[in-house]
């Protein structure tokens, strides 16, 4: 197994980490922004709550738009966005120039839409360019270690946004033993208490507790 350093290590997660939170978080947005064109109520006020973020919007409309583009806030899809690129530009000689303009061409599409009146176009070239990014890291990344961490950071972000919001719940399971066969391809350090109680879930079957996972998941690595 290659060796990464420890600070190549904590950019490859967090790059994961934030490619995957930019893409669950724009699709579900989505359908919340569908919901406010269709002149539905959106509760974004359990939606902080779930995420753990604070509710400082005045309604819907605000929220929908503020949650997406707004710069000055760390809990905006625009603020990931601008730490997935910060992450990958570190990496480039990792990931590739070719892997890294994905990410740019979401940079792109992200701000485009943030000019829109109506950014849904805007907002699925997001996903596409995401989408393609992930194709090109498999293809371009030599180093399997490399390609194993960031896959980690991504399982992890679309786990807890699952346990989060109750997004995809059927696919938890699936997703958790994605997690687990990928780690162990890896030399990341879990902390030991999280891995065993993701493992009595996911090897032993035994029910845990949905806050519990939540914690565990979120606490697996201090990267």
């Amino acid at each position: 197994m290659d060796t990464v350093t420890l600070s190549k290590q904590n950019r490859l997660f967090w790059l994961g980490r934030y490619a995957e939170r930019v893409y669950t978080t724009t699709q579900y947005m989505m359908k919340q922004y569908d919901r406010l064109i269709d002149g539905k109520t959106v509760d974004y006020q359990t939606f902080c709550e779930k995420m753990g973020i604070p509710c400082d919007y005045t309604d819907g409309d605000d929220f929908c738009r503020r949650y997406f583009f707004d710069t000055l806030s760390p809990c905006s899809i625009q603020s990931s966005v601008e730490a997935m690129l910060g992450n990958g530009m570190v990496l480039r000689e990792t990931i590739t120039s070719g892997t890294l303009a994905y990410l740019q061409m979401a940079h792109s599409a992200m701000d485009l839409a943030s000019r829109s009146d109506s950014p849904g176009v805007e907002l699925q070239w997001v996903l596409d360019d995401i989408m393609a990014f992930r194709g090109s890291f498999d293809d371009s990344v030599e180093v399997e270690t490399a390609r194993n961490i960031t896959k980690v950071g991504g399982l992890v972000e679309r786990i807890s946004l699952m346990l989060r919001l109750g997004w995809q719940a059927e696919r938890l399971d699936l997703e958790l033993q994605k997690l687990l066969n990928r780690l162990y391809k890896t030399d990341l350090s879990p902390e030991k208490d999280a891995l065993e109680v993701i493992a009595r879930r996911t090897v032993q079957g035994e029910k845990v507790d949905h806050a519990t996972l939540l914690r565990s998941v979120e606490g697996l690595f201090r990267v």
